[in-house]
Formats: C-alpha cells, sequence, structure tokens
C-alpha cells in the first residue's frame, strides 16, 4: 500500500485534466493504496464521484507523509505543494501549447510524464538530464468500448467534437463546418462553450458526465491532439479527425489518426506505470 498526494488546479468540472485525475483516483483506489487530493478549486459535480479519496486543503497538505506526489499545472500548484514531505515527486504534463502545463524545473521532482509522444518531446526540450517518460492518458474501459458505443441509428452522418469550445479549438470548428457544406454531415459538440455559433449543421450541448450516450449517435470523433476525445473515440470503434493546432489555436495539420494498441489506455495499466510496479 502507498500513500500518494494528486494534486491538480481544479477538481470540478469534465475538462481533460481533471477527468486525468479522477481517473488515477479511481485506479489507485481500486490498487489498494491511500489517496489524497489537493486541489483548490474542487467541488461538484466531479468530487461528488470520489468515493475513499481524503480531499486536503491548503494547510493540512503539508502534514502527511507521502510516498509520491503526482500533480499537474505548473508553478500555480508547485507554490502550494513544495513543502510537502513526499519520497518521489511526478510532474504530469497534459499540453505543449499551454502555458500552465510548463513543466517545474525543480531538484525535487523525480520524473516528468508527459501524456503524448509530442508532450515528451516538448518537456525534453525544455529540461536535460531529467527522467521523462510517455505514459498516456487513463481511459476506463467499462465505459468506453465499441460494443457498448456502437451507433444507434443509421440517420445523418455525425461528428462529434467534444471538449472545451475554447480558442484552441474554434478553428478546427470552424474547418468541420466549412467542411460539413460540402460533405453534408452535422457537428455535435459536447462541452464548455466559449463562443455563439449558429449554423445550420451545427448543435451544442452543455457538458455531461455521460458522454458515452454521444458517442452512440456519431460516425467519426474529431478533436486536437491526441487527447481524451480522440482515445475515447478509438476505444469505442470510431473514425478518428484529429487535429494539431499552435499555442494560439492556428490549425498545423489535419489528419486520420489510428492506434495499434489500446490496452496502453487502460487506467489500471497507467496507474501501474506511474508507481512504476
Amino acid at each position: 500500500m502507498v500513500d500518494i498526494l494528486l494534486s491538480c488546479l481544479s477538481f470540478k468540472e469534465y475538462t481533460g485534466s481533471e477527468i486525468y485525475f479522477y481517473e488515477i483516483a479511481t485506479a489507485l483506489r481500486k490498487a489498494g493504496h491511500n489517496v489524497h487530493l489537493f486541489s483548490p478549486i474542487h467541488g461538484s459535480p466531479l468530487s461528488d464521484k470520489l468515493d475513499n479519496v481524503f480531499f486536503a486543503d491548503r494547510y493540512s497538505v503539508d502534514n502527511v507523509q507521502y510516498d509520491v506526489v503526482i500533480f499537474s499545472h505548473g508553478n500555480v500548484i508547485w507554490d502550494y505543494i513544495k513543502n510537502v514531505k513526499a519520497k518521489k515527486f511526478i510532474n504530469v504534463v497534459h499540453s505543449e501549447v499551454i502555458e500552465l502545463e510548463e513543466p517545474i524545473i525543480n531538484s525535487k521532482v523525480n520524473l516528468y510524464v508527459g501524456i503524448r509522444p509530442s508532450i515528451v518531446e516538448f518537456i525534453k526540450n525544455k529540461i536535460t538530464n531529467c527522467e521523462v517518460k510517455l505514459i498516456y492518458n487513463p481511459f476506463d474501459f467499462d465505459r468506453f468500448n465499441s460494443k457498448k458505443c456502437k451507433k444507434n441509428n443509421k440517420k445523418d452522418k455525425t461528428v462529434l467534437f467534444p471538449g472545451s469550445l475554447d480558442y484552441l479549438r474554434y478553428n478546427p470548428l470552424r474547418y468541420l463546418l466549412d467542411l460539413s457544406e460540402k460533405q453534408n454531415f452535422k457537428v455535435m459538440h459536447v462541452g464548455r462553450n466559449d463562443y455563439s455559433i449558429v449554423h445550420p449543421n451545427f448543435i451544442t450541448y452543455e457538458p455531461a458526465w455521460k458522454v458515452e450516450k454521444y458517442y452512440k449517435k456519431c460516425d467519426i470523433v474529431s478533436g486536437i491532439f491526441l487527447g481524451r476525445t480522440s482515445i475515447e473515440g478509438l476505444l469505442c470503434g470510431k473514425k478518428i479527425l484529429q487535429f494539431d493546432v499552435d499555442n494560439k489555436g492556428n490549425i498545423k495539420q489535419v489528419y486520420w489518426h489510428t492506434e495499434d494498441n489500446l490496452q496502453k489506455f487502460n487506467k489500471h495499466t497507467i496507474a501501474k506505470q506511474l508507481l512504476c510496479e
């Protein structure tokens, strides 16, 4: 049994990094470890879904001796946890284009983890003489699989575009909507929406926990980079149209993405990799 502290900026909504820490927490608890979680922004709905995880606050987080600290979100979180007593610190980086995700340069950090190959290269270009590992995003295979998420009707060709519709996803969405006019398909978005987009081929839904129901309605899944969207789509047996963008959201590349080994996305496999088991 290992005493573990997980720490991230926010643990409240259904965004990528928040779900990352949810899946890691549940996998570590399933493996029998003691899991604490510190996030300066936490609450419903996401925190309500965790059982048997202790939520630390900024005053108590320094009072426990941990075996491992797994954290993200750069200096914002590091300023909270830099005095935590632990045998090992692991800095997980979720993006190569967001300033908040800059890796921490500190001798206390024992391991840097990138959740996709491009992030591993990003970290290596920032920090030399350090251990960097590729350990992918964690997923619940009981929820996301081709059997449960098979399309339940053959009406209307539909592209699902999940995730926070922010400046990084705006141009890819406009690309899809322009293409939809030429190829006659619908674009369905699920998640936070920062824009008021009106288009006859576009529909948007509020963030939802049970997103599987939307995967049942689509033929193709589209997203940016190899993030949660693309991997959920792959696990559900969908074709993946993927965008790479720069730090301003400009499209660098559009391509069909495939993966041979999906087991590397299993949250239980990933929990073991993080603990080097």
